[in-house]
This record gives C-alpha cells, structure tokens and sequence, in this order.
C-alpha cells in the first residue's frame, strides 16, 4: 500500500495554513497540530509512550519538537530517523499578499498580482508549481514523512527495522528544536539503539540558473560564526594620531578575511563560499567627535572539513595579519602627515591578539569575587528580546571593563548559532552502504520515472542533520564552548552527547525554488508522486544496512 498524492498533499495545506514564522507561538501550535494528527493513528492509541513532545529547555513561547516511533515486529533496536523542521521564514516580502502566502492555493491564483520575475511567471502558467510560505522549505517533506511514517504503522510487522520521526522548530533561527532532540537521541543510543542513518526531506531547490538536477545530499555543511572584537584607543580627532580607531581594525579584518578564498573548504571536487561579514559596526550609541574605541565584525562561514580549533587558530593568524595592516596604514599614514605638517608623528600600537578564553582568565585572575557569579547575573539583567549574538558581544563589553591591559587589541572568539558538518568520508561500513544505496536510488529515478537524480556532497544550505554527531574529537570541539562569550547561559549545545552520536545522513526531499522569497514554490509532480516512491526506495534500503 503506498501513500496517495491527495493524501500528501491535502496533509501540506494543512502544515502551511499555520503561520509558524520562527521563533513565534505558532510553532508550539504546529507541534501541537503534528503530534495530534499521528495519535489518530491506531498505532498510536495502543502505543501512546512512542509518541512524545520534546520541550525546548526555557523556551519563551514553550515550543517543543515531536518524536514518534514505529517499533519492528519482531522487537528490534535497529532505527531510521525520518527528520525536518515545520518552522518558516516570515513573508513581509509578498508585502500585500502576506497573510495570503500561508493559503497556498489562493497565493497560487493571487500572486501574479506581484512582479515576478520571468521565470517565476513561466512556471506559475505552467500550472505545475504550488506557490506558498513553506511548500518547499519544509512542509511537503513533513507532510511526505508523515504520511510514510502512517502507512508504516498500519503494518509494523513488514517492517524490518524501527521507523522513528522528529519533527522539530526553530530550525529557520537557531535550531533550539535539534539542538533539544541531541540529548534524547543520545539517550536513545545508550538504550543501544542502533541508528542507521537520518533521513531529512528538506525542499531541493535549483544551485545555479538553469539547473533542473534534482539533489540528493549525502552531508550537510556547517556553520560557524568568527568574531573579531577591535578595541582601539580613543582620541579627540583634532589629535587624530594619539589614538586609533576601532573602526580602522575592524575594516583591515574585514579586508584580510571577507571572501578569502584561502579559507574557502573543499570535498570531493566541490569548492564551498568562502567566508562573509555577516555585521561590521562600532559599539557606540551616540554622536562623538572622538575615535570610537570598540568596533565588532562577524562572519559567515562554511565548513566541510574544519573543526572549531582549527578555525581559532586562522583567527588568530587572520587578526595578526589585520592589526599588522592597519598599523602599516597608520605608519603610512603617520609618515607622510609628518613632511607635510613638520612634526613628528609616532605609532607606539602592537599588535595584539587574544582569544575569549584569554580574556576570561586574565579577568577572573584579578577579579575580586567570583566572576562566573557577576557574569551570570550581568546576563541575567539584560533586556529582554536581545539578539543572543549581542548578548555575547555585551558579554565581552562586561569583561574588559575588568581587564588590566588597556592596549589595543583584538579579541577573538565565536559567536552563535554553530553548526558542525557532516561529511560523507568514505571511512565507515555505514557510509560506503549510504553511498551505495543512494546510487541504487539514483538509477531507480532514471529508470522508472525519467528523472536525472544527482549525488550532492552537502545539502546547499544549513540543516539540522547537522546535530546528529561531531566528526571530530573533545579536544577539536571544546575551544568553541571556551571561546563563545556566555556559553551555557546565553547559547549552548549538548556537547558531551553530541560527541556521543555519529549518524550517516542523506537528504531526500521535494523539489522546488526560490525558498526563502515571495516567489517560493515546489514542483508538483515531481514532488507529490515521484519523492514520496524514492523515499519509499531509500528506507527499504537502507533497512538492510549491517
């Protein structure tokens, strides 16, 4: 018996119609709706403890993510994790048609009152595209998921291994909802569950113009958040060269690291973006005619290959080079000033370079109490609805109004959301299965349903199979925990559990484009009646996995 398109697709208007934007209260209202729809099941009403909520720890809207299991006959530990997110990006760029854009059938027939661009016009006359806030990223895989995860549980004695699926939020902001999951998988494993791999069925959308690929990704990229805190020295601009301006070390990090490709990473012939400021501004709230002293930039940057300490360590090297460079500027500077004015100009600055977990220490050495205590209780105080990346930044504002040396310098650390990655290696029994049934997947497409499938080495964007294990060690994984300002209290991640866990992943879903626009819209055929029979294909192969 396979799942019905009506079915997938009727289930898809229902997630959409629920505006769950991330973070928002509608996300607690959508877990509510997921975990109520499969405890209609039968399954569900005599299995009750295999459908639960897993709370996000102090969550202000009291979200939480959904867990089901579907148990073998005959009892086994062997499992496959279905996964996705059911949060949303919001929809103020459909601007008229904002509220429309969660009714996906009434913004298919309304949106040409929009500008579109050529091609999203084309496609919307073709009738073969669904236009809507969240049909392709990612509620049609949920609702392909959850219609599978149904039809398994009218006959869990065919099944050879256990179907579980996790449904989490926030996966749009900061992933609080996986974050979450990692210690209830973790605990899962030490009930010797055997994880086989995770399946997630995020929406496929087109990596260049003209692309009709469609991508099954065998990893996840991830994601880490370079910060580089410039403090200068003040002066009134009439003695411009008795002091140095933050903004100055912050724009020669800028120069040093933005779009190097030295630090661009690389797997299997594929070359990944290299890093981007994401924020790059001076840390004061007022009008002055005196340098600003204290300057912040953070970057955007990708990884496939790199763990947190070898990244602190390009940090340091990046932020070396840039007070260098700034220092030749204002030697440079200084010198030609010097002829011109008739007076000499000296330039005592030195390069100097600390990481957070530096600063904390120096601080807490001379600290008179304990700083763990004030730290805690300084975040305690801050406003309410502060973004967590200023939060840490205040969090170092805190700390150097404690620290002895006043010099220049730049600080290095993180700050949130991190991601790791998950690469396909090569190396385990398990991966080289994963590669080798996604093979058998992609011939199956070809041959029954006409369709060019291509191996992708990492799903184009952030995804939440990122935490389902480090590949890495302790010692690789800790300096991120050490470097983050507020650690613990502002952002965290299990991250005992996390080295715990090490599933192969793939990524299976709908195909569609432009997620995250106006324009968003998923393939209706391919989607609704192709997906659903190759994801069908991959769990049954990969049930087989020793």
């Amino acid at each position: 018996m396979s799942v019905s398109r009506q079915e997938i697709y009727d289930l898809m208007l229902e997630l959409v119609s629920f505006p769950s934007v991330s973070p928002s209260p509608a996300e607690t209202e959508l877990a509510e709706f997921i975990y109520n729809k499969l405890a209609e099941q039968p399954y569900f009403k005599q299995h009750q403890d295999d459908l639960a909520f897993i709370p996000i720890p102090d969550d202000p809207f009291g979200r939480k993510g959904v867990f089901a299991i579907v148990r073998a006959q005959p009892e086994t530990k062997r499992t496959l994790i279905l996964t996705g997110h059911f949060d949303v990006v919001d929809t103020s760029e459909a601007r008229t048609l904002a509220d429309v854009a969660f009714r996906p059938e009434e913004y298919t027939r309304k949106i040409s009152e929009l500008e579109l661009p050529t091609e999203a016009r084309e496609d919307l006359e073709s009738g073969k595209f669904l236009f809507g806030r969240g049909v392709i990223d990612m509620k049609t895989g949920i609702a392909i998921q959850m219609a599978l995860l149904a039809k398994y549980s009218q006959e869990p004695g065919n099944l050879p291994v256990n179907i579980a699926f996790l449904a989490v939020g926030d996966e749009e902001n900061n992933s609080a909802g996986m974050r979450a999951a990692i210690s209830f998988l973790a605990d899962m494993q030490a009930q010797e569950y055997d994880f086989l791999a995770c399946i997630n069925s995020e929406g496929v959308i087109p990596k260049f113009p003209g692309d009709t690929n469609r991508y099954v990704d065998i990893g996840s990229a991830g994601k880490i958040m370079p910060m580089f805190y410039c403090v200068g020295r003040e002066s009134h601009v009439g003695q411009y060269y008795a002091g140095l301006n933050a903004n100055l070390l912050a724009s020669a990090v800028t120069m040093e690291l933005e779009a190097n490709p030295e630090w661009a990473e690389e797997w299997q012939d594929e070359v990944y973006p290299p890093p981007t400021s994401l924020k790059l501004k001076d840390l004061r709230d007022i009008y002055s005619v005196t340098l600003p002293a204290r300057a912040v930039v953070y970057f955007n940057h990708l990884t496939v290959t790199s763990t947190p300490d070898e990244i602190l360590e390009q940090m340091k090297s990046t932020a070396h080079k840039a007070f260098a460079r700034a220092i030749e500027h204002m030697s440079q500077s200084a010198k030609r000033f010097a002829e011109r004015a008739d007076t000499p100009v000296p330039i005592p600055w030195q390069p100097t370079v600390v990481t957070v977990q530096q600063l904390e220490k120096e601080v807490a050495d001379k600290f008179d109490g304990d700083l763990n205590e004030h730290i805690e209780g300084f975040i305690k105080n801050l406003p309410k609805g502060t973004d967590e990346r200023d939060k840490s930044l205040l969090v170092v504002e805190e700390l150097l109004r404690f620290y002895p040396d006043k010099s220049p310098m730049i600080i290095v650390g993180f700050l949130p959301p991190y991601y790791p990655h998950r690469t396909n290696k090569r190396e385990s029994a398990r991966e080289k299965g994963l590669l080798d049934v996604v093979s058998q997947i992609i011939a199956e497409a070809k041959a029954e349903f006409n369709e060019t499938l291509v191996i992708s080495e990492h799903f184009a964007s952030i995804s939440d199979l990122s935490y389902v294990g480090f590949q890495g060690n302790r010692k690789e994984l800790v300096p991120l925990a050490h470097n983050t300002p507020g650690w613990g209290l502002i952002y965290d991640i299990d991250l005992d559990n996390l080295l715990k866990l090490d599933i192969p992943v793939v990524n299976l879903g709908p195909w569609g484009k432009d997620a995250h626009k106006f324009m968003e819209r998923v393939d209706l055929h391919y989607s609704l009646e192709v997906v659903p029979r190759l994801l069908e294909s991959l769990i049954e192969k990969l049930a087989q996995l020793e």
